[in-house]
């Protein structure tokens, strides 16, 4: 959507998401989770790798054997303290291409025996859906709506243990390459390495450490925060690392919805990679990219513009930059690019750029040294009256240098005077 900006600076407004809407079943149900707070149930920041079931699992393993082994979680904890505010790690969202991974065809998470296992432990059914906040008749079509996704970063969230036959929460780190379940918005809701229900990361209490064991690579700040999507998701994008490949995966199709395990995954090109932009003036901008990784054959490219639906234009394989034009001026526009395949399949966006097209004649900035329009006309220098001019009305003054009619003349004591006659003697 473009963004029009008067002749002063920009400025952005940021949105912090704090608190995860839950899916549209949960929301209907009215309930909100009411399990022990994470900050207090727990005496630190649990490290959880993908294989570790963790402290009180809700019920077995419900994850498919990993695609690539992690790295193993065998170093101590770090002693340097974890962010307490989730904002201290990098945030990122849910719709990010590439946040999560899978393998084509196979679902990292048996959905349908995560929901036959809560079934039979109905203590632990009634606290999984306590933590999520629904009624447990709900969770089935809920894990149902979810989507079985790979992490490909460490992953700070909070989650839930058994304890008691009540949902306990405590703030946890998941491994990257941890099996999980997603919601529509990007969030992961479901650990399935012990069917543990899962929240948005919270604020931490106090001077709070490291649990756990640590896994190679491991760093306080490099675990991410998922937010949520903008809007709901209808397919995700997904690296299949086994096979350095891009797919795209409907939502919630897993579990009832795969037959023989088999899923609707479809490989797609790599997104372009590099996407730079720059305005070119007050109605052009102009876009350059490198082109995608991986071995699919491209043939084309698709410039999408924020805030419409279809591409602004459609480019030849070996494109490499773009023209736009007919945009306001001082506006601000955000834009993509993805490749295309032979077969008509379109890759995830690239990174997105935002320009701001220079300003026109009628957005142009003020320039400060030059006279405003609403400061009052100073006189004009050439009004002013010459003094050696004699003004209207104003009665001639006599020349002093000049003789006045009527004046008798004067000698002029500085001049000589010729002598004077001698008198003449009449005889």
């Amino acid at each position: 959507m473009a963004r029009t900006h008067a002749a002063h600076p920009v400025h952005k407004a940021t949105a912090f998401v704090t608190l995860a809407v839950m899916v549209s079943a949960a929301a209907c149900s009215g309930g909100t989770p009411q399990a022990e707070s994470a900050t207090e149930a727990s005496p630190g920041l649990v490290l959880l790798s993908v294989a570790d079931p963790g402290h009180d699992p809700f019920t077995d393993s419900t994850a498919a054997a990993p695609a690539r082994l992690p790295a193993p979680a065998d170093s101590p904890a770090p002693a340097e303290r974890p962010p307490a505010k989730p904002s201290g790690h990098r945030s990122v969202k849910g719709s990010d291409a590439g946040l999560y991974g899978g393998t084509r065809g196979a679902d990292s998470c048996d959905t349908e025996k995560q929901i036959r296992l809560l079934k039979g432990n109905k203590e632990a059914e009634h606290a999984f859906a306590e933590a999520v906040g629904m009624g447990a008749p709900l969770l089935p079509a809920y894990l149902r709506s979810l989507t079985s996704v790979v992490l490909r970063k460490d992953t700070r969230v909070t989650g839930y243990g058994l304890v008691d036959d009540k949902a306990s929460s405590f703030p946890a780190v998941l491994q990257s390459g941890t099996a999980v379940l997603i919601d529509d918005r990007g969030v992961p809701r479901v650990r399935c390495a012990g069917g543990n229900p899962l929240t948005p990361a919270e604020p931490l209490k106090g001077a709070v450490r490291h649990t756990g064991r640590a896994w190679q690579g491991y760093g306080p700040k490099r675990a991410v925060v998922v937010g949520l999507a903008s809007r709901p998701l209808t397919e995700v994008f997904l690296v299949d690392e086994g096979k350095n490949t891009w797919i795209v995966r409907p939502v919630g199709k897993n579990g009832v919805g795969n037959k023989a395990g088999k899923n609707k995954d479809k490989v797609i090109p790599a997104p372009p990679t590099g996407l730079e932009g720059q305005a070119t003036g007050s109605s052009t901008v102009e876009l350059t990219w490198g082109p995608p990784k991986g071995d699919v054959e491209i043939a084309g490219y698709q410039i999408f513009q924020e805030g419409k639906a279809k591409p602004v234009q459609e480019l030849t394989p070996d494109s490499r930059e773009a023209r736009i034009s007919n945009l306001k001026a001082g506006t601000e526009y955000g834009f993509t690019v993805r490749a295309v395949d032979e077969a008509g399949n379109t890759s995830a966006p690239s990174n997105e750029v935002e320009v701001l097209t220079n300003y026109g004649v009628e957005t142009s900035q003020p320039d400060p040294s030059q006279q405003q329009s609403d400061q009052p006309d100073q006189p004009d220098q050439t009004d002013q009256p010459d003094p050696n001019q004699q003004q209207p009305g104003q009665s001639d003054q006599p020349d002093p240098n000049q003789q006045q009619p009527g004046q008798s003349d004067q000698p002029d004591p500085n001049q000589q005077q010729p002598p004077p006659e001698p008198p003449q003697n009449n005889q």
